[in-house]
């Protein structure tokens, strides 16, 4: 059937995911990425050969950074019919036929490969979001797959106000205690490149602050933030915390699962132990995070404030509420109290402030007596 149909029967496995309405620059990455799957399928010596046609969806910049020895994709061109020049002598001429039938078969792949790209952005989009740049007598085989894709982002793939305010918001989202940090950092890491894509430069001391919170408000890792407390400053960088965190969430696990069998630990009464224990781990978390941004650079102060706010109201947004509360003995709900240690109007009791020799050892990392306040 030809060379076309058959790139066409290997990717027709491939599945790409409708986008319903305009096209967010999420959906588009997504799109991309499905895209970037079926044609790195297909093999080719273009481009270094590393990455079949990938080169057809996203931008040579972007290729090249990849490619084996910064090679570029090129776009072939149609070989024609027969060879440009045919030698006399048998042997040479019998290389250039060969040569030139390789050179057919690569471009007909090419064709086979740009006709289903094109095909499925057409297919997974609403035709509204294309209309513009359809034609009425070639519809859309006059456009590549990349410009069919730069056509999106130019209508419905940008990111405006609103869209840059709830990626902030998403990367404050605190750790829900179920799932392995590397993944809630790895989500974290995606806004964080649709950021850069309106200008919003990385902040790891930021995400650091965010992290440490998040943690420290789960209750979970407490014995594990002492010892990044006490760790060098130079060592306590955003990409260290990660594989820290990641460790220790390991290690956690593994006791988690052992305590279960000896003596039926609940998933149930952690999870409502947790939820409690955090209101009146709301405090240290703020001093924690006040400290840390004491220690940054001037130029951050002000996304800093501005992120934090954020925070909090997500904070208090997503914290679930506990199943079975722990009511105070005279059953109002909890309130602050002055403490006569540290003489706040805290929730912590009075046994368990940090002002207290016997809980020094629960202090974290920053902290500094508020008597001298």
């Amino acid at each position: 059937m030809g060379i076309r149909h058959d790139v066409k029967q290997g990717l027709e496995k491939y599945e790409i995911t409708k986008i319903d309405g305009q096209p967010t620059d999420e959906d588009l990455n997504l799109l991309t990425k499905e895209l970037t799957n079926a044609a790195g399928s297909v093999a080719t010596l273009n481009g270094g050969g590393e990455h079949g046609h990938v080169g057809m969806v996203i931008d040579d910049a972007e290729y090249v950074t990849f490619s084996n020895g910064g090679a570029r994709f090129v776009v072939p061109t149609n070989p024609g019919p027969y060879p440009a020049t045919v030698d006399t002598d048998k042997i040479i001429r019998e290389r250039q036929l060969a040569e030139h039938k390789a050179e057919c078969n690569e471009y007909e792949t090419y064709l086979g490969v740009e006709n289903y790209l094109r095909r499925m952005i057409v297919k997974s989009i609403d035709h509204e979001w294309l209309a513009e740049v359809e034609s009425e007598t070639m519809g859309f085989n006059h456009l590549s797959p990349k410009a069919l894709l730069t056509h999106l982002r130019n209508v419905g793939g940008t990111l405006d106000h609103m869209d840059v305010t709830e990626l902030f918001t998403n990367i404050q989202k605190p750790w829900d205690g179920i799932e392995a940090p590397a993944a809630h950092f790895a989500r974290g890491d995606k806004f964080e490149r649709q950021l850069l894509k309106v200008g919003q430069s990385k902040n790891p001391e930021l995400r650091l602050a965010f992290a440490l919170a998040t943690f420290q408000a789960s209750g979970e890792f407490e014995p594990a933030l002492r010892e990044w407390g006490v760790k060098p400053k130079a060592d306590q960088t955003f990409a260290n915390f990660r594989v820290f965190m990641q460790k220790e969430f390991g290690k956690h696990h593994k006791q988690n699962k052992t305590t279960a069998k000896s003596v039926g630990y609940g998933i149930a009464n952690s999870i409502t132990d947790k939820e409690i224990d955090q209101i009146e781990q709301l405090e240290a978390q703020a001093l924690m995070i006040a400290e840390l941004a004491n220690s940054m650079k001037d130029e951050s102060q002000k996304q800093f404030k501005e992120m934090m706010e954020m925070f909090k109201a997500t904070l208090e947004k997503n914290s679930p509420s506990p199943t079975n509360p722990k009511k105070p003995k005279t059953g109002a709900d909890k309130k602050k109290k002055k403490c006569p240690h540290c003489g706040l109007e805290v929730y912590h009791k009075p046994e368990a402030c940090f002002e207290l020799e016997a809980n020094a050892a629960k202090r974290y990392a920053g902290w500094t007596s508020k008597k001298s306040t």
